[in-house]
């Protein structure tokens, strides 16, 4: 709880400006299917928004932060106090939405790891699931959610519909 509350008051206290938390990068997290296509929460955004790509047009509220590293991580809507969230364990399976909450230590949905291959697991999830462009379509508004780390066929990371390349973002 404590780290997400410091992380809240950092962003408030920062006015929610482009500051990056120490030991976090902004990034864009494209679609392996079609990179123009980034991962972003369905407008308006607030608490409980689904997730969805869109074109990515280089706007600030299209950003994220995550661990600058491989490795666990929770994922921040950059400029919000809101968190890329699973929701609760029993939901996790194939095709579940992922959505953006108010960020909480104790939400288990909010913790992810980077595999470091493209890939970005729900942590502790079993089997393991991963974040999903649904259907593999890179189309506006399509959703995403969730989805076999394993892939289609057991293809792992190429399986470009969970592979997520992170960009990481210098300016704006």
């Amino acid at each position: 709880m404590l780290a997400t509350t410091v992380l809240a008051l950092a962003f408030a206290a920062a006015g929610l400006a482009q500051t990056v938390p120490a030991g976090y990068r902004k990034v864009y997290m494209t679609s392996n299917v079609d990179t123009k296509f980034i991962v972003v929460p369905k407008t308006p955004v607030k608490n409980g928004t689904t997730t969805v790509v869109q074109t990515n047009t280089n706007k600030p509220g299209d950003t994220w932060f995550i661990a600058g590293t491989a490795g666990k991580t929770k994922i921040y809507l950059s400029n919000t106090t809101l968190c890329m969230d699973a929701g609760v364990k029993t939901a996790w399976k194939d095709m579940a939405n992922i959505y953006v909450n108010e960020c909480s230590d104790t939400a288990v949905g909010q913790n992810w790891v980077d595999m470091g291959d493209g890939r970005i697991q729900v942590d502790g999830s079993s089997p393991a699931e991963c974040i999903d462009l649904q259907y593999m379509r890179a189309t506006a508004n399509n959703p995403v959610g969730l989805y076999a780390c394993a892939g289609l066929g057991n293809t792992g990371a190429k399986d470009k519909g969970i592979n997520w390349p992170l960009v990481n973002v210098t300016a704006f």
